[in-house]
């Protein structure tokens, strides 16, 4: 019930789908250390990084909609992989592919593509959250360097990354214009990264700190008046963040299937019970949906360009679509699906975040809002 995609998407999809099978171990937790690496190099060595980056950066140039549906395949088999490529292509990455110069991107661009190098995003503050255009972290102009101060919390991945993008104020005028953003690397005078926190999903996430952490004029990427595009490119991360979310819900949904047909209760497969049946049939439409919603949003940025209203239909159906579906998952499973010992509770917990990372459902419900009725309204006093 796939919308109609070209035979070249259909290529790629299956291509995604055999390496997955046959490079990647079937994941249940979030890999670390050796093991991430590991298949970093796998996904360098078989183009799966920089998916949208340009070929001269060793990326493959495609599409985001085209990139979307590989990274739900890579999703369906090792959601660490699936990351990592959503990051390094619509992901982070392509903010440096977006809104660097040449020289920025010929610097880091290549490490990205080669698995080298990982980059994080730095914009969440303890009072901005929901509210990106509070925060407070400045860049104050010293010489031939910007001046950071501040701190960022539940940066995800942080402890892999030695590059961060980060939001930040280089005017004082207390305006959304003065947001800016600015590359740091790890190692940077004045720039610490907190100790590793686990999230629900056992993601690991840090706090950043930024004490007169002087930082090179040529790291910017861009300074005032330019919150839009800034939000522009975090849209292609949302639509990148929605299709893992997709995947790993696809493969909650394929071990429900492989389940319900084998698992015997009262003499026969639970996959005869007429309650069992409607609960199958309504992931089933739920799940067909939501693709078919985050597809269209994929199509209409396939110049890179995403639609900030589709994005926002994409983000609130997918997310609440993705909780339901895990949770019958786990319910159909029975004890087992309860067990620890089972991936049925992690892929409900990994899910759990398309909730609230990338602006929580409410913040999205009130941004398509205020584009239906043709208003500007705003939260605030």
């Amino acid at each position: 019930m796939d919308m109609v995609i070209t035979e070249s998407q259909q290529n790629w999809r299956d291509l995604a789908r055999d390496f997955a099978k046959r490079k990647l171990e079937p994941a249940t937790e979030w890999l670390e250390g050796e093991q991430f690496w590991d298949n970093a190099t796998k996904l360098a060595d078989h183009g799966f990084l920089g998916l949208t980056l340009p070929e001269e950066y060793g990326g493959m140039n495609l599409n985001l909609f085209d990139a979307l549906l590989i990274i739900e395949e890579l999703c369906r088999v090792c959601p660490t992989s699936g990351r990592h490529a959503y990051h390094a292509s619509m992901g982070i990455a392509s903010f440096i592919n977006h809104l660097g110069n040449e020289e920025q991107k010929k610097r880091y661009l290549p490490l990205v593509t080669s698995g080298k190098l990982f980059v994080s995003l730095g914009m969440s503050e303890p009072e901005a959250g929901s509210a990106a255009t509070d925060i407070t972290t400045t860049a104050v102009e010293d010489g031939k360097h910007y001046r950071l101060n501040g701190s960022k919390v539940f940066i995800s991945d942080a402890h892999l990354a030695d590059l961060f993008v980060v939001y930040a104020r280089f005017g004082n005028t207390g305006r959304t214009s003065d947001i800016g953003a600015i590359l740091v690397e790890r190692g940077t005078p004045g720039f610490t990264i907190g100790p590793n926190e686990e999230n629900m999903s056992g993601e690991i996430q840090c706090a950043l700190y930024f004490e007169d952490a002087m930082v090179p004029k040529e790291n910017v990427l861009v300074t005032e008046n330019a919150f839009k595009k800034l939000m522009g490119v975090y849209n292609g991360v949302r639509l990148g963040f929605l299709s893992q979310t997709l995947g790993i819900t696809q493969a909650a949904f394929d071990r429900t299937i492989e389940h319900v047909n084998q698992r015997k209760q009262f003499g026969k497969e639970i996959a005869e019970f007429q309650g069992v049946q409607w609960m199958v049939s309504d992931m089933y439409v739920q799940l067909e949906t939501a693709r078919t919603i985050l597809y269209r949003a994929g199509e209409a940025a396939s110049d890179n360009k995403p639609d900030k209203n589709a994005v926002s239909v994409a983000k609130i159906f997918v997310a609440e679509a993705a909780q339901k579906i895990t949770d019958t998952c786990i319910q159909l499973h029975g004890g087992y699906g309860f067990s620890k010992q089972y991936p049925l509770e992690w892929y409900y917990r990994c899910v759990r975040a398309a909730s609230i990372a990338g602006g929580t459902l409410q913040v999205h419900k009130n941004m398509l809002a205020s584009s239906v009725l043709d208003r500007k309204i705003s939260q605030r006093k």
